[in-house]
């Protein structure tokens, strides 16, 4: 199947706002569909989709696509994965296209499959051991958690799993690459033996890798898989996949530690609770929040421990612009066990009783009174929304009682120092100088039988913009021809983005685009002139033969394009 007509299939079958939806909560906004950008942080939406043309540009970072570049930039999948990812959702076969030497044995979609064949092993092992199942009982996970998560259970057994992933075709080095087995002395072995298993997805519910608990108090108590091709641990959070509609709909996550601790959650009813695998909360996951949220709440245990982890995770909150509230639990509980004992009441209570991040850091900081509202001074300052950052700056000289006027004065000190005052006024911004070019590539992508005409009178090699000259060039050895679906496909990121941010944004009156292409066209032509007559001046200022040319130029210019 040639790429040019595969692609045409995907975006007939694939609804570019259906999909991103699963990426960007996006809501309806003329005849387009709005969001904020998944690929930088915004408080403004700017993540503009089309239905109608089935691209997407961000006109706050300039990044522009269709479904697949969209893929290629969010997942960071080679373009031919890409496609087999987006053909895999729209139900077509892919057989006969042709992908690069090493996607077929190394690509995220056999990780994903091998993954999900050893999710059922798991499982069905869980329903044959006696042990398993007393353990997820006397935790209290109940049956419709157990299916609801995946859980399942590795025996102790060698390589059990192994032989299954082998008898079931798939090659030991594959099941290496999805991180289920490692080197031993003997050969390859499993790496979860003994384990009470916790499958561990994606946003779009692929399974990407696994955790194991041990049932008794041997170490390490937690295990996750090794980082692969489709899974990153400081990025993943638990149970986000069953989370995001939680999320959504109560515009905020709970953020906990543990498995346990998310799976009992969602037993009890907080459907909007998730948990970083074992690490400190990272830039990486909150990147993956906001596609969903910026409000969390995190929970955490009132021991040294709990106030310290929740302590490290307030600096990036702010420097990601999170409204953050915290709730600690009561001394020797986390919310497995104090959901246990006290049932779904008690904690929706403490959960509308959650503090501010300025109210814990003076209020549950050990630290000197200065040095805990210093502290929350440097946060803020890596803040940019500026009305939550003014927002906390109120509310530290209330709760601090030292004068506001001096907390601004040291505030702006900070972010002198840190060269982060004044940063918005500081964005470099787009000029006007080729706006020509921009309009005269604008007109041809909306109506693309215009090309030919473009063409017979623009001398390419003259273009200005180096990325609308690359493209014009593509377009002629194309014989003129304009596609925004084959385009896209070829063009590079800069391309892609000029070619969906005019495809949304023409910048002219479409109902008069033949004006518009002259007019472009006879300015073009004005600013060559003025090019050559001012180095004429300069170069030969006494060459009358040159200067009575050029007049007759100019006049000729002046009349413009004659019908």
């Amino acid at each position: 199947m040639k790429s040019d007509r595969l692609l045409e299939e995907i975006k007939y079958k694939i609804d570019i706002v259906e999909f991103l939806s699963d990426y960007v909560q996006l809501k309806k906004s003329g005849q387009n569909y709005k969001g904020l950008c998944p690929f930088h942080s915004e408080k403004t939406p700017s993540f503009m989709v089309s239905q109608a043309k089935q691209i997407f540009h961000c006109f706050g970072c300039g990044v522009g696509g269709d479904v697949i570049s969209f893929l290629m930039k969010h997942e960071n999948l080679s373009f031919s994965e890409a496609i087999r990812y987006a053909a895999k959702k729209a139900g077509i076969k892919i057989t006969d296209f042709k992908f690069d030497k090493d996607d077929f044995s190394k690509n995220r979609e056999n990780i994903i499959q091998i993954n999900n064949e050893a999710m059922k092993f798991f499982i069905k092992n869980l329903s044959s051991s006696e042990a398993a199942k007393v353990y997820l009982k006397n935790r209290d996970i109940n049956e419709e958690s157990i299916d609801k998560f995946c859980v399942g259970y590795a025996t102790n057994e060698r390589d059990a799993l192994l032989k299954y992933m082998k008898k079931i075709g798939y090659a030991d080095s594959l099941i290496k690459d999805a991180g289920l087995v490692v080197s031993a002395e003997r050969g390859y072995r499993d790496i979860f033996r003994g384990r009470i298993i916790f499958p561990i997805f994606n946003l779009q519910n692929d399974v990407i890798a696994f955790g194991g608990r041990v049932m008794d108090n041997s170490m390490p108590k937690y295990l996750n898989s090794p980082e692969t091709g489709v899974f990153k641990k400081g990025e993943t959070l638990f149970a986000i996949n069953l989370s995001k509609e939680g999320i959504r709909k109560k515009a905020y996550a709970i953020i906990v530690e543990g498995y346990l601790d998310a799976i009992m959650c969602h037993q009890y009813g907080f459907n909007n609770t998730v948990a970083p695998l074992g690490t400190a909360l990272t830039l990486r996951h909150l990147h993956r929040l906001r596609l969903l949220t910026n409000k969390i709440v995190l929970v955490f245990d009132s021991d040294e421990a709990g106030i310290s982890a929740a302590r490290r995770s307030l600096s990036i909150l702010c420097e990601s612009d999170f409204r953050a509230r915290v709730l600690l639990l009561p001394e020797g509980e986390d919310p497995d066990s104090f959901l246990r004992k006290n049932g779904s009441q008690p904690f929706k209570k403490m959960l509308s009783h959650t503090i501010s991040m300025i109210e814990f850091l003076l209020d549950k900081s050990k630290e000197d009174r200065i040095d805990n509202a210093r502290e929350a001074l440097g946060m803020i300052a890596t803040m940019k929304d500026l009305i939550i950052a003014d927002e906390m700056l109120r509310e530290l000289a209330d709760r601090s009682r030292i004068n506001e006027s001096v907390l601004r004065s040291e505030l702006k000190k900070i972010r002198g120092k840190a060269g982060l005052y004044n940063v918005e006024r500081m964005k470099q911004v787009e000029t006007a100088l080729n706006r020509e070019e921009d309009l005269l590539l604008s007109a041809i992508i909306a109506f693309p039988e215009k090309v030919n005409d473009v063409l017979s009178k623009l001398t390419i090699e003259e273009l200005k913009d180096e990325t609308i000259r690359s493209i014009f060039k593509k377009i002629k050895i194309h014989s003129g021809h304009f596609s925004m679906n084959s385009f896209l496909g070829t063009a590079d990121e800069k391309e892609r983005a000029l070619i969906t941010k005019l495809s949304l944004e023409p910048g002219f009156d479409l109902e008069l685009v033949d004006k518009n292409i002259d007019d472009c066209l006879q300015t073009l032509a004005q600013k060559k002139f003025g090019e050559r007559k001012k180095l004429a001046d300069t170069k030969e200022p006494d060459d009358a033969v040159l200067h009575n040319l050029l007049l007759k130029e100019k006049r000729k210019l002046i009349k413009g394009p004659q019908p």
